[in-house]
């Protein structure tokens, strides 16, 4: 099981509250007397600075765990010209299972939500402070970009798809985040 984000500062937070002792009471400088004012909503206020998406550009996948003959596996989708330009660029791009050219055959499904890889290059880290503890830690200046992920010809499960992205110089050249696909019931 994955462990949550800040959950140190939240159990000293929870004896806390369990002792009675305010936050503000205690010394300004501590992590958890910073995270509670965070909490609070008295933090410095963080700026987010996204970069521009591009336009939408329409592209095909076939859904894993499904035959490829089966027009209910073909789905369109949309994404953006930012990431559709990165992958352009990969030398390595038939790993994705993408299909830019002839969607005729493709169908848009709003219940299913593609298989999505992040890759961000590896290399320039810098030192920043949190704004929200006051803690300094190393943060990847590269960009990150997410690409949908589908069957290709030769790999047609979810799994294998994964490991022969992490085999490939991807695995090498960019930290690799790989979310599941998803059929939703909306």
């Amino acid at each position: 099981m994955a462990r949550k984000r800040f959950s140190d500062l939240e159990r000293i937070l929870d004896g806390l509250r369990l002792g009675n002792v305010d936050p503000s009471t205690l010394p300004q400088n501590l992590d958890f007397v910073k995270y509670a004012l965070f909490k609070q909503g008295d933090a410095p206020e963080r700026n987010i600075t996204r970069p521009s998406l591009g336009d939408p550009v329409q592209a095909g996948i076939i859904a894993f765990g499904l035959e490829d003959t089966d027009a209910a596996a073909k789905i369109q989708l949309t994404w953006n010209t930012r990431a559709k330009n990165f992958y352009d660029g990969l030398s390595n791009s038939n790993l994705f299972g993408i299909e830019l050219t002839t969607l005729t055959d493709y169908n848009e499904n709003r219940s299913f939500v593609p298989a999505q890889v992040s890759l961000q290059a590896r290399g320039a880290t810098q030192t920043e402070t949190s704004g929200i503890t006051g803690r300094k830690y190393q943060k990847n200046s590269a960009p990150s970009y997410t690409i949908p992920l589908g069957q290709t010809t030769t790999v047609k499960h979810f799994q294998k798809a994964v490991q022969g992205l992490l085999d490939s110089q991807l695995g090498t050249n960019y930290f690799i985040s790989v979310s599941e696909e998803q059929w939703r019931r909306d």
